[in-house]
């Protein structure tokens, strides 16, 4: 690729000093080259930040103060970037060494496109893959359910910066759900994509605040849908109504189930529906 263009990689962590070596150190190996690797992180208390101190100037690396939501610590990378393409990444996950190279080649070709992800492998602690997530790839496709699932796996998304500026980058002060009001946002102002690669490996465990917690994340999700028909002039269609309103007896239903086969049941509706 001529030329080829600063992509910014923003982790952010907070306690990740069992993953976040593997995490870095599959971003070393992306077969594309012009990278700057950014880790914010947020007040750990394990031996974390010694390990980010290990790589040197291989990576920039920001300590802060804790912060009031995941949105916060990531535009904090954002702003420190100097990259014309922001590529999210966790600091549990893995990506796949072409990863960067497929997403920029998109972005850079489809001028129109302001988020670009791909399809995943999800992860268990030992690194092993236990499953694969499949995601719609053309606008229309993902659009058409920006009221009942996520678009990307977050940790998979790569976006365009003049995008992120222009909505004031990521939504603050709040967890769980600023990548479903962000995406929300972006939604209405151009295309996504997910390409037909896997991407990332992406981990689940199950010991998280968000995994453990998935009716409350349902919750949340629901009240930022309502947010985005009152705010952003955008309307579920009919169907999008009715499947919504299934979604919601099935979670109060699937909610007294271990987090294990709640995700079963979640991913078997969600291949379902869409």
């Amino acid at each position: 690729m001529q030329d080829s263009p600063l992509v910014s990689i923003v982790i952010p962590v907070h306690n990740g000093e069992r993953y976040i070596k593997e995490s870095i150190d599959s971003c070393f190996i992306q077969t594309y080259g012009n990278i700057e690797i950014i880790v914010v992180d947020d007040k750990s208390t394990d031996n974390t930040l010694e390990i980010l101190k290990g790589y040197g100037e291989k990576i920039i690396v920001i300590p802060v103060e804790k912060q009031n939501g995941l949105g916060n610590v990531i535009n904090i990378g954002i702003r420190a970037s100097k990259g014309k393409y922001i590529a999210r990444m966790d600091a549990d996950d893995i990506m796949y060494p072409d990863r960067i190279l497929k997403q920029i080649e998109y972005l850079e070709n489809n001028p129109n496109c302001v988020a670009v992800g791909g399809q995943i492998d999800i992860i268990n602690e030992e690194s092993e893959v236990t499953g694969h997530r499949e995601y719609a790839q053309k606008d229309k496709d993902l659009k058409k359910n920006r009221f009942l699932f996520q678009p990307f796996a977050h940790p998979a998304v790569t976006l365009r910066r003049s995008t992120l500026e222009e909505i004031g980058l990521y939504p603050e002060d709040m967890w769980k759900v600023e990548d479903v009001k962000l995406f929300l946002i972006l939604s209405t102002k151009g295309e996504f994509a997910n390409l037909p690669d896997t991407v990332l490996k992406y981990r689940m465990t199950f010991q998280t605040e968000s995994q453990s917690k998935m009716v409350e994340h349902f919750k949340l999700t629901d009240d930022m849908r309502k947010w985005a028909i009152q705010n952003l002039d955008i309307k579920p269609t009919v169907r999008e109504y009715v499947i919504w309103n299934i979604q919601k007896v099935g979670v109060r239903i699937l909610g007294i189930l271990p987090p294990t086969l709640f995700m079963k049941a979640f991913e078997l509706s969600r291949k379902i529906l869409k």
